[in-house]
């Protein structure tokens, strides 16, 4: 069996940019697509309007509380390795994915559609990961990687402004809201990428932490709750995407393909999450795709190929 930790480059490299090799790297790049196609379910269940009378409260629960007790057993497991941890580390897991992220993302929603932020959040975050990664650990960026993300970033724009040619209201307060969320959705994955921990347990101590701010903010009587105006199979539709898929699985599979393909890989595949969720819609929600579309969702899928460097012949030759 491929050694997981094998890195692909020399050990002098910063530890967000080592990979895995061989079994262990396609394992990695299995596990971010299945991250994205987790994602484009819950968009897509956010677009079906499944959400209901559920507050933003509800759904963080769901979203934080079971998986933390789940996850518990992993967070006891590893505590020293938790604790040995750099605090920055840490705080950055917990506010970067945690329920400062989950109300941004929360809020932007209140200004603009669902679809903004299946644009904006998983299509914009590759970009502020590399610009981490260049303005504050000096990395320098290929002219393939550079023309990469300038066709993600021209990609979603060109989705963004489609959208807000047929809207009208605040709607670029939401998208701004959703590019400070997707700054937030980057320093985790650098943070998770440079802690180098084990998913679950890292995934357990950011759903414990979210859980006790949530408590927090009940008792202080600063958030409110839904459920008892909402239906029975709504409440678990939802418990299913935001606790099951979202918190516990997404949340180990993400965490388990930054540990082996690294941050910028796995932020790249990332961003393959608008161009599902707008394919998914078709069949699903009766959605039809225009010309223009297409062309921004090809946008978005050539500038993954070019700035994550994947092609078939590439990951079954490592």
């Amino acid at each position: 069996m491929a050694n997981i930790s094998s890195p692909a480059i020399p050990n002098s490299a910063p530890a967000y940019r080592l990979t895995a090799q061989g079994r262990a790297f396609k394992l990695g790049v299995l596990s971010a697509l299945a991250t994205v196609f987790i994602w484009s379910c819950f968009l897509l269940s956010m677009r079906a309007g499944a959400v209901s009378a559920l507050t933003t409260f509800d759904l963080a629960l769901m979203r934080f509380v079971l998986p933390g007790v789940v996850l518990l057993p992993w967070v006891i497991r590893d505590w020293r390795l938790l604790m040995s941890t750099s605090p920055w580390m840490l705080l950055g897991v917990c506010v970067g994915a945690g329920v400062p992220f989950f109300y941004l993302s929360s809020l932007g929603a209140s200004y603009a559609p669902a679809a903004h932020s299946g644009l904006l959040i998983p299509g914009t975050f590759p970009l502020f990961v590399t610009a981490i990664a260049v303005l504050v650990f000096k990395e320098p960026i290929s002219s393939q990687r550079l023309v990469g993300l300038l066709c993600i970033g021209l990609g979603v724009l060109s989705l963004v402004l489609m959208s807000m040619l047929q809207s009208s209201g605040e709607l670029w307060k939401g998208d701004l809201i959703f590019l400070l969320a997707a700054f937030f959705w980057a320093v985790y994955t650098i943070c998770l990428r440079l802690a180098g921990l084990p998913p679950l347990a890292i995934t357990g101590l950011l759903c414990l932490v979210s859980s006790v701010i949530l408590g927090l903010l009940y008792i202080s009587g600063q958030v409110s709750s839904g459920m008892a105006d909402t239906p029975l199979l709504t409440v678990m539709t939802q418990f299913i995407v935001q606790a099951v898929l979202v918190g516990i699985v997404a949340g180990f599979t993400y965490g388990f393909a930054i540990n082996l393909i690294g941050a910028e890989l796995s932020a790249a595949i990332g961003s393959l999450t608008p161009v599902l969720v707008s394919l998914f819609a078709i069949p699903l929600l009766d959605e039809s795709l225009s010309m223009a579309s297409g062309l921004g969702l090809a946008l978005v899928c050539s500038g993954v190929v070019l700035a994550s460097g994947l092609s078939l012949r590439s990951i079954f030759s490592r």
